[in-house]
This record gives structure tokens, C-alpha cells and sequence, in this order.
């Protein structure tokens, strides 16, 4: 088979990918073999093809990885970089493997079996994932030219994949600290797979309620995600966006907008003005969209924040920084929020423990101290 240039071969070969019959899946495999003839073609030889060749018509598409990882290994051959070469294809094998694992879990009759015996393909799939990256890791040349560890950030990005979708989580921890112990190796990583695994990194953090490097990691993905990749932009921000609210940074409604993250929109808006009411009937109405994205329970917790705001624009218009628990109590009756004095104290001791409001309270009077300095510290600072 003959092309005349990259996007001649990319869209074949898409088209290959996409048909369902035997025939056609054998011409692609073809495609993507070392063997044939096409990977003489200069043009398939580029060093950035995702660079070079940036408007791809299925960027978001799961085949779009193979394909540049396949082409990326074309140049790296022709450059004699044999090393290179074989890191790209090792990558193409966990990329497909783990891919297959998803598409066979996803069968109906497949998945009705293996939820009666208990297992997944992508255990199955974990396992010799684990093999590569443990030779890897054991590997003592430190050489990025030559090293094998120059591998692990791309195998511990699959196992991220797969721990995160069979949910073990504590799995986790150990391919972290490998990475954590790279040195100067983590510079030779390529910027893809450090905005990958970034990207996991901040939600793993997000869910063990470390902030700090929870926005840190997002931010570091949705900073360096090339701006093509919306999608991709897309799903960092469904992450980085509740962290971003705990820690007293709202986003735009014209953010939300671009990316169509509209769901959130409501939920900012009730947290930024302490309205309990409203936040109850924004998670209620996107529920399912934001258990489908896993932050529900994340953003159930906001509703400290939210208490915390109402509780500073009564402070603001009572001026005074001796309030009585009991207008807090009426405030939260309108909202729909009934509770005794004993809850709303409970509440309120909370946020003074976790530095959200400075001052105490007065049991027997019934009544929040505020400090007469920053009662309401910045909540960037009380994380």
C-alpha cells in the first residue's frame, strides 16, 4: 500500500482501526509492523510527530497514541536510535494491553462472567505490566540513553490506569516513591507522560485531602496539556476545580463555559455566598454527573467552606465580633439547614480547629468569639 504523505497514511489507517471485519484489521496490523514497506517513508519519520503533524483529525481518538508512538519509532530506527525504538514499542505493547483489558471487561457476556468469578482482565493486564516495570526499576545503569528506567514513568502511568479503575488505590504508593527517587533521570521523561502522571498523581492526592500537591500536580497538567488537547484540558479541570475551591480559588463562569463545565457553575456560585440551599440543589441536580467523574463525596465536603462563608457574612453584618449562636441558627433555618445549638457548636468548633475561623466559644453564654484580628483567615492558608 502506497502513500503519498503522513496524513494519507494516518487517515487509512483510521479508517482500517475503526472497521469491524478480519480483513481490514490485518492490513492495519501491517500498517504498524516495522516490516512493511511503509516505515521507509521519510515523512513517517519524525522525531515529534504529535508536534509536527498537530492537526490530527482524532487527537482525543484511543488509536492517535499507537499510530504517533508507531511513527515516533519509525524515526528513532532510521536514527539508529535502537534504545529509543525499542522504548517506543514496549510502549505501544502496555498501551494495546491495557486497552484490550478495557475493551474485554466491557464485553456484556464476558462481564457477567468474571463479575461472577470475581476477577477483571485488567488485573490480568496489571500483572505483566508489573513484570516490565520491575526490570525496569531494578535496572542500575542511570544512563538515560541506555537506561531501562528510562521506561517507568510510562509503565507506572499504565498501572495508575488500571489501579485507578479496578479502585486499588493503596497500590499506588510504591510506584509513586519509585518515581519520587529518580533524580535527574525524571528530566529524560517525556512531557506527555509527566502530565499524565501529574494528572493521576492530583487525583490520588485529592482523594487523601493532600491540597497542596494536589493542586500543584493538576495545575502542573493543565499548564503544560497543549491547548489542542481540550478534552484532555477538559478532564484535568474536573479535578483541579474542587481543589482549587477548598483551598478559596473560584473559577470563572467563562472557564466553565469554555469547557464546558457549566455543571459546576451553580456550585460556586452557592459556596462563594454561603448559600447551603442552593449547593443541596446543584450536587442533586448533576448528581449523577459528578459520581460518574468521582468527586462527589469531594464536593459534598465543601459545604465547610460554605458554612464558613455564611458564617462570615453574618459576622460582616452584625459588625461586631460577639455573635450569639442563635442568629447563626436563624440564618440556617432559612436556608433549609435546621439543627440544635449543640450541632451548630459542633460545626463551628470544627472550623476553629481546622483554622478556618480564629476565635472560641462561649458555652455558657451561648456565643462565637471572633478574633479581632482575622477572624476569617484566607483559606489558602488554613489548609
Amino acid at each position: 500500500m502506497n502513500f503519498t504523505n503522513f496524513y494519507d497514511y494516518y487517515d487509512k489507517l483510521s479508517d482500517l482501526l475503526q472497521a469491524e471485519n478480519l480483513e481490514d484489521a490485518e492490513t492495519a496490523a501491517n500498517l504498524l509492523s516495522l516490516k512493511d514497506h511503509h516505515s521507509d517513508y521519510k515523512f513517517l519519520q519524525v522525531a515529534n510527530p504529535s508536534e509536527v503533524y498537530h492537526d490530527r483529525n482524532a487527537m482525543d481518538w484511543a488509536f492517535d497514541d499507537i499510530i504517533i508512538l508507531h511513527v515516533q519509532a519509525l524515526y528513532l530506527i532510521s536514527s539508529a536510535d535502537w534504545h529509543g525504538a525499542c522504548t517506543a514499542q514496549t510502549n505501544i505493547l502496555q498501551l494495546d494491553l491495557r486497552r484490550l483489558a478495557k475493551a474485554a471487561d466491557s464485553n456484556k457476556s464476558r462481564t457477567r462472567r468474571r463479575k461472577a468469578e470475581g476477577t477483571s482482565y485488567y488485573e490480568e493486564a496489571a500483572s505483566p505490566i508489573m513484570e516490565s516495570y520491575r526490570i525496569c526499576v531494578a535496572e542500575s545503569r542511570l544512563v538515560p540513553t541506555t537506561t531501562k528506567k528510562i521506561g517507568i514513568l510510562n509503565l507506572t502511568n499504565q498501572l495508575f490506569r488500571i489501579y485507578f479503575r479496578i479502585n486499588r488505590l493503596h497500590l499506588l504508593k510504591p510506584l509513586i516513591r519509585s518515581i519520587e527517587h529518580v533524580d535527574d533521570l525524571y528530566n529524560s521523561f517525556s512531557m506527555a507522560d509527566k502530565i499524565t502522571y501529574n494528572y493521576f498523581l492530583g487525583r490520588k492526592a485529592m482523594f487523601d485531602m493532600d491540597l497542596a500537591l494536589s493542586e500543584k500536580s493538576l495545575s502542573f497538567a493543565f499548564k503544560h496539556c497543549p491547548g489542542s488537547h481540550v478534552r484532555n484540558k477538559r478532564f484535568i479541570l474536573m479535578y483541579l476545580i474542587p481543589v482549587k475551591m477548598f483551598l478559596g480559588h473560584m473559577p470563572t463562569l467563562h472557564l466553565l463555559q469554555f469547557y464546558n463545565l457549566e455543571q459546576f457553575s451553580t456550585v460556586v456560585e452557592s459556596v462563594k455566598n454561603g448559600n447551603l440551599r442552593q449547593l443541596n440543589e446543584a450536587l442533586q441536580k448533576h448528581q449523577h454527573f459528578f459520581i460518574k467523574c468521582g468527586i462527589f463525596l469531594m464536593l459534598e465536603k465543601l459545604k465547610v467552606i460554605t458554612y464558613r462563608n455564611l458564617f462570615k457574612k453574618v459576622a460582616t453584618i452584625l459588625n461586631t465580633h460577639l455573635i450569639k449562636l442563635e442568629a447563626f441558627s436563624v440564618v440556617l433555618s432559612y436556608l433549609g439547614s435546621e439543627m440544635d445549638s449543640d450541632e451548630l457548636a459542633c460545626i463551628l468548633a470544627n472550623l476553629i480547629a481546622q483554622k478556618k475561623i480564629k476565635g472560641y466559644i462561649s458555652h455558657q453564654k451561648q456565643t462565637l468569639v471572633l478574633s479581632k484580628q482575622v477572624a476569617f483567615p484566607a483559606l489558602s492558608t488554613s489548609n
